[in-house]
């Protein structure tokens, strides 16, 4: 089994939504704009950076022009084609905004890893699973490997949030079997997306029990979506969920936000009547 921090944080959330998401491939059939721009922001960041390492030019348009193409009023939740220019033009902005008030040189940029997951106290390994991400950027400071996931939002995230981060956590625990530090270091860059953007950090550090804590986490849930144990966790995250409309039986919801395929598997696994 491959388990990533998204698979791990949708089942904690709610095991309904990591069976829907993860187990049947419910997708809905139109893709936020929220999305679509976050993404954006981050290909072009990342691009920026694997050229200047190439030490290639970068026309960061050039990039936004392919990006977009694939992306029309029917296939994403824009209202209007200005709704689409104009999120295009924003992921534009918050990418050249993050590129000119930050000040890196990225040692990886996308880097992907995949390996064991091990208390690193007992040495435990939890058999048949690996731990796979990738990590936006990963530079160095006072000499050690540090993972930075940049985020776009819409509000100033307070520091709760960073510092009980799963995913920053995970992306650690990688680089811990690089340096083999005692603490990482591990970082937040947001884009907040306020009427005039800014950049906001959140640094922190993790450490030995940070990752036997994951351990004991994964290991949870490893055994849970082997066992089959998928079920409700209502709560106010149901108000921003994908599948709201399948879990409250609203079966008009339902067919304006999946398409006739998803319908049908919907169907055929006994969630929804149409």
């Amino acid at each position: 089994m491959k388990i990533s921090k998204s698979k791990l944080l949708s089942f904690i959330t709610c095991p309904e939504k990591y069976y829907l998401g993860y187990e049947l491939n419910v997708r809905p059939a139109k893709t936020p704009s929220d999305l679509i721009i976050g993404s954006s922001t981050h290909h072009l960041i990342a691009s920026h950076y694997i050229r200047e390492r190439a030490g290639e030019p970068c026309d960061l348009q050039e990039f936004l022009a392919h990006f977009w193409s694939r992306y029309r009023l029917d296939n994403t939740d824009f209202l209007t084609r200005e709704d689409l220019e104009a999120g295009m033009h924003q992921s534009l902005e918050f990418a050249r905004l993050f590129l000119s008030e930050t000040d890196f040189e990225p040692l990886e940029v996308e880097y992907r890893f995949s390996l064991p997951v091990v208390n690193v106290k007992t040495g435990e390994v939890i058999p048949d699973l690996e731990l796979t991400g990738i990590i936006d950027l990963i530079d160095r400071i006072d000499g050690k490997s540090r993972a930075i996931e940049i985020k776009t939002k819409s509000r100033r995230p307070d520091g709760f949030q960073a510092e009980m981060s799963m995913e920053l956590t995970c992306y650690a625990y990688w680089l811990r079997f690089l340096d083999d530090s005692e603490t990482i270091p591990v970082s937040y860059v947001n884009i907040v997306k306020n009427r005039k953007p800014y950049i906001h950090w959140q640094n922190q550090e993790r450490s030995t029990e940070d990752f036997v804590d994951l351990f004991h986490t994964i290991k949870t849930v490893a055994q849970n979506i082997s066992d089959g144990r998928f079920y409700k966790n209502p709560g106010v995250h149901c108000n921003w969920c994908d599948y709201k409309p399948v879990c409250s039986k609203d079966v008009d919801a339902v067919k304006e936000r999946f398409s006739g395929e998803t319908i049908e598997t919907l169907q055929d696994q006994g969630l929804i009547q149409v």
